[in-house]
């Protein structure tokens, strides 16, 4: 009875984690495509995420490509190509690759810092020419036919001076990390809210009040209070049907078990069968009446064995070797006597000597 009802109890309890973890979950961590970083506290996208889920300053939203934008306060938007929540990055794409978007890029106003900025100089060169002397950055994204475009950091080329072949194009300040040239993907860091404890222990980050201070709840990302609690409910109730369902099967088996093998026992004790007598060796009179024989110097016997094959070791003269008359094989007397006084058969043919 206990086991026709499991299946429906299982069931039962699945549904309840179901509607359990669904309810009130509207932080899930979402995201603009199958490809796109994903977006989880402190970023959030408008219009899928409730502003509860984010942060001030780290709305994102989705644009008609499926790819995830952000945008500060100086109105322009930017690509975001990476997020690591771990370390507190984000990785955008600064327009590089369209000339007119090359302007002053900084993180003024926004939540977001690299500790210092440095000013470029982008030159549109001939390819032909394309030799001096200088750490640049070549943007292939901006080459067109015979030429390409190089960012130089100011500073390295005199006021007035341009690398051969070159023309400038205009000059822009970019915020970005020491000893880290420009580059087609700029990193941003930010510090607040701190959230990098939470992500190293796996852990979802969120806001504690109105006051902007954060804290981490959850034992793994991505599964609420409900859900471990349903989670909880949904494993432990059908888990604890299997045991009781166990423990009646083992009982039932025990049970069965014993009365066989009462039965076993009862049976067994009437149909016993006769132990066949144990095989015993030859009488003293018998062993003696087989002929004993007295090597010559030779040592040459007429069935050309050399070896007792009991002791396994050779015959030598003057040694005495008695043989079994009805297979005609030789022993030392001492070896072949002890031998036949536990076996009634030869060791060698293993024929007793009695047939």
């Amino acid at each position: 009875m206990e086991k026709k009802h499991t299946p429906h109890l299982i069931f039962f309890s699945l549904l309840i984690l179901k509607r359990i973890s669904g309810d009130g979950d509207d932080c899930t961590p979402a995201s603009c495509g199958p490809t796109e970083p994903q977006i989880r506290f402190p970023f959030r996208i408008i219009g899928r995420q409730p502003s509860s889920c984010g942060f001030s300053g780290f709305d994102v939203s989705c644009n008609k490509h499926n790819r995830t934008i952000i945008q500060f306060a100086s109105s322009r938007s930017y690509i975001v190509n990476r997020i690591n929540y771990a370390s507190q990055v984000i990785h955008i794409d600064p327009n590089f690759c369209r000339r007119e978007h090359i302007s002053d890029f900084n993180v003024t106003d926004t939540p977001f810092d690299f500790g210092r900025v440095q000013r470029y100089t982008f030159y549109n060169c001939s390819v032909l020419s394309f030799g001096f002397m200088y750490p640049a950055a070549q943007l292939q994204c901006l080459r067109t036919g015979n030429y390409s475009v190089i960012a130089v950091p100011s500073g390295l080329i005199l006021p007035g001076n341009k690398p051969p072949g070159c023309d400038a194009m205009k000059t822009i300040s970019v915020a970005g990390r020491w000893n880290v040239g420009v580059r087609v993907e700029l990193m941003l860091l930010w510090f607040t809210p701190y959230c990098r404890s939470c992500e190293l222990e796996g852990r979802g980050c969120g806001l504690k009040n109105d006051d902007g201070q954060t804290f981490c709840h959850g034992s793994s990302r991505g599964i609420s209070e409900s859900a471990k609690y349903g989670l909880s409910l949904g494993i432990g109730l059908p888990a604890s049907i299997c045991i009781i369902g166990l423990a009646w099967y083992a009982a039932s088996k025990v049970r069965d078990y014993s009365e066989t093998r009462h039965q076993s026992i009862d049976f067994f004790s009437i149909a016993i069968f006769p132990r066949p007598p144990s095989t015993m060796g030859l009488d003293l009179p018998t062993i003696e009446s087989y002929p004993v024989t007295v090597l010559g110097e030779s040592c040459r016997l007429p069935s050309e064995d050399n070896t007792c094959a009991i002791c396994l070791s050779e015959y030598k003269s003057k040694e005495s070797l008695r043989m079994i008359p009805e297979c005609n094989h030789y022993f030392h007397v001492e070896c072949i006597d002890e031998w036949l006084r536990l076996n009634a058969t030869c060791p060698v043919c293993r024929n007793s000597p009695e047939s």
